[in-house]
């Protein structure tokens, strides 16, 4: 899959590139709305993501962590994001300010690349 969020000249995600990744999320093929879910935050603008261990229950668990910085191009990436069912299958824990926090079943053995 090419990358999925196109930016526009002022370093926002382009409305397009917005709607594709909605359309990939509803896509009927399991796997391409996973992979296309992973994509999107891999693409975060201020590379404000990746792999961490973080404590879910007083247990620490390995975690694909997304933080959107408050800067709204990353807002309008997680709000896209939020309204798909493979958010509320991932999301382990969220933390105000914008800390998401999900848990990569189902991306293969590792962490997405």
């Amino acid at each position: 899959m090419n990358k999925i969020i196109e930016w526009d000249e002022d370093g926002y995600p382009t409305e397009e590139s917005l709607d594709r990744l909605e359309k990939e999320l509803n896509s009927k093929d399991f796997h391409r709305a996973i992979k296309a879910f992973y994509e999107a935050l891999k693409e975060n603008f201020y590379d404000y993501c990746g792999s961490n261990k973080i404590e879910i229950n007083g247990e620490t668990v390995e975690v694909w962590a997304y933080h959107t910085g408050g800067w709204s191009g990353n807002e309008s990436i997680i709000n896209v994001l939020k309204k798909s069912w493979v958010f509320d299958l991932l999301l382990i824990r969220y933390d105000r300010g914008g800390h998401y926090y999900f848990e990569p079943k189902f991306a293969g053995s590792d962490f997405p690349e």
